[in-house]
């Protein structure tokens, strides 16, 4: 995709195409944002960009044609000259750096400019990152590093000092909704859940699935239910049975999903308009629970549940602590 074609974070584009017009990229670059915002598909767009074959033999074009052989090679992950760096396992590991380290100083293979994309560069363990410092600190000039992070925090302070950071930002919902019409239609609906449920990320809304979101809500909305009409000792705990044995990360997407639940239920509970929600879809069964449950219990079970979320830390027993939540916010009156 290239930068005409790129939705949001116009800035970045500006700073990246200034980049380009000098004929001059940073040696390291730092993309940081959440999840889905657009980050891989900058970092790549740069590098067609740099190695478009309509430009010069000595210059970098501001944008890529996305036609030639090269913008479609590197579309494809089968450029020579840009290379993408993921976790092995867990972690990105030093076999992996090294060898980034030693290809970063070998002159283009077929462009003008390498590119090496590490993704989820806060999984670099120490001594992968450390192994990067004198490289970031003296770049060759034809190669570029763009690190890619939801958690730039979490990079050694070593590595910030030497790249020039660009931090990415979700699209605001007006925009993705029109984005998301144009380009992948659905009932009217659908598009406005979706835009609201991955929160101006085009990354995961292109890859959503709302049926399986919508088949857990359900079951979420049916416990909501559930404790709003009172205590049910037995349904409560086949209710904590099912969300605690899923997995860790399955596990706390039920949180989440949870959560969003009870936000938009405290919003309408405070006399918001639906269209402030989330979950605008089923807004008439939030408006009927938020009557139910009210302000003060829904402040309560939120922070139940926030809870039981910041527990995970110390690795719980999460069908226990599950448990323990859901039949102390039946309690709550």
């Amino acid at each position: 995709m290239s930068f005409a074609k790129l939705i949001g974070n116009e800035r970045n584009k500006t700073i990246l195409q200034r980049m380009l017009t000098n004929g001059r990229i940073a040696g390291t670059l730092i993309f940081a944002g959440p999840d889905g915002v657009g980050k891989r598909q900058f970092a790549l767009t740069v590098a067609k960009a740099a190695n478009c074959q309509k430009a010069s033999e000595n210059s970098f074009e501001t944008d890529s044609c996305d036609e030639c052989a090269v913008c479609r090679r590197i579309d494809e992950g089968t450029y020579g000259d840009v290379t993408t760096i993921r976790p092995d396992g867990q972690f990105i590991k030093i076999a992996q750096t090294r060898e980034l380290v030693e290809e970063a100083y070998y002159r283009p293979r077929e462009g003008r400019q390498r590119f090496f994309i590490i993704d989820e560069a806060d999984r670099l363990r120490d001594e992968a990152a450390n192994s990067l410092l004198k490289t970031l600190e003296e770049p060759p000039p034809t190669s570029t590093l763009i690190l890619l992070t939801s958690r730039p925090n979490s990079l050694l302070q070593t590595i910030r000092s030497r790249a020039q950071r660009i931090n990415f930002a979700p699209l605001p919902v007006a925009e993705m909704e029109r984005f998301l019409a144009e380009n992948y239609p659905r009932p009217a609906a659908d598009t406005a859940l979706l835009a609201r449920v991955t929160e101006g990320r085009i990354g995961q809304a292109t890859a959503f699935d709302l049926s399986v979101y919508r088949q857990e809500r359900r079951t979420l909305l049916e416990l909501l239910e559930l404790l709003a009409k009172g205590q049910d000792r037995f349904r409560l705990l086949k209710a904590a049975e099912y969300i605690g044995k899923k997995e860790r990360d399955e596990f706390e997407k039920e949180l989440d999903l949870f959560m969003s639940l009870l936000r938009d239920v405290f919003l309408l509970a405070g006399g918001s308009e639906q269209s402030q929600i989330v979950n605008v879809d089923v807004a008439d069964r939030l408006q009927q629970l938020a009557g139910k449950i009210g302000l003060s219990r829904v402040t309560v079970w939120s922070e139940k549940i926030g809870d039981v979320r910041k527990s995970l830390r110390i690795n719980i027993n999460r069908q226990i602590a599950t448990e323990s939540a859901l039949l102390a916010m039946a309690e709550v009156r």
